[in-house]
């Protein structure tokens, strides 16, 4: 779904420095800290067996440590913070009419920040690099965010930028992304350097290049100004101060009345 993840570092490093983002972000790391390490063979996580109301979530121990391998190009991260977006509910509301979800049961969550534990020789990341990132959106494997551990592909995770807490970072790469990539289709693109680009991680915005055939279609003259339907909402919000201050345009938005109060 989001191919773009190596270019968080650019696309989404401005946005997590102008922005608490209000999505829930809620911290994991530190009441479950004390009960596994890397290496052991359970962990503490949020599952789900059946689709339903939050009630169906439960949280158990003795849910399997995801494996790393070495060589892989993936990275075992120890999660900080977990955000709970749209999907996240949707997906667990719907889960039994659901072809596409796998088997249940599944552990949710897409965004996350935390800490590398184990990464290859070599790799962009070295251990102890605070990171950010998405996994899968819909959780078509077990392994969620709504866990202490998880490993994911280096193209997914970029660094946090200093300045930013886990917790601010954790709330980012979903909706980020999602404005990130509608306006780059649109044919918006931030002013950056190399060297910004590579401070995101390994992976550079020339990797990306040919990411999408949606691409060829951007027009080659874009507004200066634009308007953002549903301003104060989770994508809506990041949309106005990326567009107004990274991408230099004139914004104009508008929110429900129910929403203004």
């Amino acid at each position: 779904m989001i191919r773009r993840l190596a270019l968080v570092g650019v696309l989404l490093a401005a946005v997590a420095a102008l922005v608490g983002h209000a999505t829930i972000a809620w911290y994991i790391g530190a009441p479950v800290a004390a009960k596994s390490a890397p290496g052991t063979s359970t962990m503490c996580a949020v599952t789900f067996r059946r689709g339903g109301p939050p009630e169906v979530l439960e949280h158990a121990c003795d849910v399997p440590t995801p494996v790393w391998v070495e060589g892989t190009g993936t990275l075992l991260i120890r999660i900080h913070y977990a955000a709970l977006n749209p999907v996240d509910s949707k997906t667990r509301a719907r889960a039994n009419e659901s072809a596409w979800l796998g088997n249940l049961p599944t552990i949710p969550g897409a965004d996350l920040s935390g800490v590398v534990e184990r990464a290859d020789a070599g790799s962009g990341f070295k251990a102890g690099d605070r990171v950010m990132g998405m996994g899968p959106a819909i959780p078509v494997q077990f392994w969620g965010t709504y866990a202490e551990y998880i490993v994911l592909a280096e193209k997914h995770l970029a660094i946090v930028p200093a300045g930013v807490t886990m917790e601010q970072a954790a709330a980012i790469p979903l909706v980020g992304m999602t404005v990130a990539q509608a306006f780059r289709y649109a044919g918006f693109e931030p002013v950056v350097d190399d060297s910004a680009i590579e401070t995101g991680g390994p992976h550079s915005a020339k990797d990306s290049a040919t990411d999408s055939a949606t691409d060829s279609a951007k027009p080659a003259k874009p507004a200066k100004r634009v308007l953002v339907h549903a301003a104060a909402g989770g994508v809506g919000h990041i949309a106005v101060q990326y567009a107004s201050r990274v991408l230099g345009l004139e914004v104009t938005g508008y929110i429900y009345a129910s929403v203004a109060g």
